[in-house]
Formats: structure tokens, C-alpha cells, sequence
């Protein structure tokens, strides 16, 4: 890497599959902290790697990362998961866009779905004082009913009974509806592009 000036560098990994460019990132700690990085010239010859991706007659993705994701973190969450992040189990090909849960930004199989997350019901059940305004804090994947991360729920319900003051909380809760319903907007758009995707025949032959 020493011997290769960094421009000469890119412009290299700007042509490569990523795959290509994700085995790269493992071949030394220097090439993974530099294409690891948010900088915009990294974020551009990820999108360029993503592009040259395309499947020719069914481009996927073809929309842009979404604001709460990097480049490399969306060409993995589309292109390259194939593992439960829970269990580490490798999921069929045919069943790769059910185990995605943009909602969550995790990817899952269904017995560690339901392993992880709560429905609105246990929770009424379980935790009948919960306040209702802190689920509104959270997002949510919607099955038959509402289902919740288990560890997001418990996490931010302990910094909720943190706050002291209570002037400081309700703004801690404005803030955090918000953010959830701005996330909640944007991920749309993400889980129709794999549904159209997914219920497109030629999908299950792409590579």
C-alpha cells in the first residue's frame, strides 16, 4: 500500500463487485480502516462498487442509502448478509428478503425474530404502567400486531426513569418521537423496493 499513492488506490476499488471490495477490506488493517471510513471519497467508490453491481435486468438495490446508514453498511445489509446477526445461521437464498428487518436494522431468521422482540400485547401484559408515549419512542416491525426489539424496549425505558427532571424527559421523548417517525418514513421506501424485489420471478435466480 506504501508504494501506491492513495488516488491510484481508489480509483482501483472504484472498479470492483463488492464482494471484491469486501474481501479487500479483509486483506490488511490498513485497507479495511480506510474503505471502513464515512469520508465522501469512500462513500463514492462504494456507490460506484454498488452500481457496477447491478444485476442487469433487475438493479438491487437501486435507491440510495438512507440517511441512517453508510454506504457499506446498506451494500451489506442488500447484497451480502446471508447470516442471522443473532445466531450466525446461514438463511436460504429464497428466504433472504423476509429475514431483513429494516425496522431493527438487523438481519434475522424467524426463530430469532420471535426470540428477540415483544409484541404489543406481552407488553400491555407484562408491563401494564409502561407509559404508552415511550413505545411511540421505538420503532417497530408490523406483523399481525406491533413487534418491538426486547433489548431497544429495555434499554430505553431505563434512560426514560433516568431523567430526574422531568422538563428534560418530556424533551429527551419529543426528540425521540421525531426521530422515530422521520426513520419510520424513510425505511418505507427500503422495504418496497424489496418487495417489489421480491415478488419480481427473476429474483430468486440473480446471483
Amino acid at each position: 500500500m506504501e508504494k501506491i499513492p492513495p488516488e491510484i488506490f481508489l480509483e482501483i476499488c472504484i472498479h470492483l463487485y463488492v464482494k471484491d471490495l469486501y474481501t479487500l477490506t479483509l486483506v490488511c488493517k490498513l485497507y479495511r480502516k480506510i474503505l471502513w471510513t464515512k469520508a465522501v471519497s469512500i462513500q463514492k467508490v462504494w456507490t460506484c462498487s454498488r452500481v457496477l453491481s447491478f444485476d442487469p435486468i433487475l438493479p438491487y438495490p437501486s435507491l440510495p442509502p438512507s440517511k441512517f446508514m453508510s454506504e457499506q453498511e446498506y451494500i451489506w445489509f442488500t447484497l451480502l448478509a446471508d447470516k442471522c446477526s443473532i445466531c450466525k445461521i446461514k438463511i436460504e437464498k429464497k428466504d433472504l428478503f423476509g429475514c431483513r428487518y429494516w425496522e431493527f436494522s438487523r438481519f434475522c431468521c424467524k426463530e430469532c425474530i420471535e426470540r428477540k422482540t415483544v409484541s404489543i400485547s406481552y407488553i400491555k401484559m407484562t408491563m401494564p404502567n409502561l407509559p404508552k408515549e415511550l413505545l411511540e419512542c421505538l420503532p417497530y416491525h408490523k406483523r399481525d400486531e406491533k413487534l418491538y426489539w426486547s433489548d431497544d424496549l429495555h434499554s430505553i425505558k431505563a434512560k426514560y426513569y433516568s431523567f430526574e427532571n422531568k422538563h428534560e424527559r418530556d424533551n429527551w421523548v419529543k426528540e425521540k418521537k421525531e426521530e422515530v417517525n422521520e426513520f419510520m418514513d424513510e425505511i418505507y421506501k427500503y422495504k418496497w423496493q424489496d418487495q417489489y424485489v421480491y415478488f419480481f420471478p427473476y429474483a430468486f435466480n440473480v446471483n
